[in-house]
């Protein structure tokens, strides 16, 4: 079983309690997670979301898989020598200040250097035999091989009104739902709940035979199976 798991921004109990309900649902059945990114600012734990991840993948390299969201982008391009102001001024508009907090630090130069090299490393996109795993979506139309960073750490439109079959179901966060539920599309599946805005955390838990996932579970403890 695989469970995805949406934008967690720095909610970290929201996240360990996600977990034990993922276990729970799972039937301690060894399953792998997937997780779309987001997982600095806004919240107030930061620092321990990516230490948990950091351990927990490399304790357990093939069940945690990690990708890059926009805001790791942000915070990249923050802690970079040769930044911009722009690049400080437009994380720090989305909840990079919270994350310093965490970290204890003023500067994101400061940041841990093994923290910053994780970040830098994570990849865009992650992929099975049903499903393409992507922070924000991807661009309709364009080959997967082909599709840009831009787009599949920033994109909204035209990918979330778009009806086109992808082939695989995509699986992506990056756009908060007002309604605290998963989205599920015929071609595409959301699971930003907003839970640094006060939502759940949610995971989306799919089999090695089906396309569509076979349940729901959030960090408010429900388990809804499909």
């Amino acid at each position: 079983m695989t469970f995805a798991i949406g934008d967690i921004h720095g909610c970290f109990d929201e996240l360990l309690t996600l977990l034990a309900v993922c276990d729970l649902a799972c039937a301690e059945e060894d399953a792998r997670f997937v997780f779309v990114g987001d997982y600095v600012d806004r919240g107030p734990d930061s620092r321990r979301v990516v230490q948990f991840l950091m351990r927990r993948q490399s304790d357990q390299e093939r069940r945690f898989i990690c990708l890059r969201g926009n805001h790791e982008e942000m915070l990249i391009r923050a802690a970079s020598r040769d930044r911009s102001d722009r690049d400080l001024m437009n994380w720090w508009g989305n909840g990079g200040e919270r994350t310093l907090e965490s970290y204890g630090v003023d500067d994101a130069c400061d940041l841990p250097a093994e923290h910053l090299a994780w970040l830098r490393q994570l990849p865009l996109m992650h992929s099975d035999r049903h499903r393409l795993f992507a922070h924000a979506g991807i661009r309709p139309g364009v080959p997967l091989s082909l599709q840009s960073q831009e787009d599949l750490l920033w994109i909204r439109e035209p990918f979330l009104s778009s009806a086109d079959d992808h082939g695989p179901l995509v699986v992506h966060g990056h756009t908060p739902l007002a309604s605290g539920r998963p989205d599920l599309r015929a071609n595409r599946l959301n699971l930003d709940t907003g839970v640094c805005f006060g939502g759940p955390l949610s995971a989306a838990a799919f089999s090695s035979r089906r396309r569509r996932p076979v349940m729901f579970a959030t960090s408010m403890g429900d388990i809804v199976r499909l």
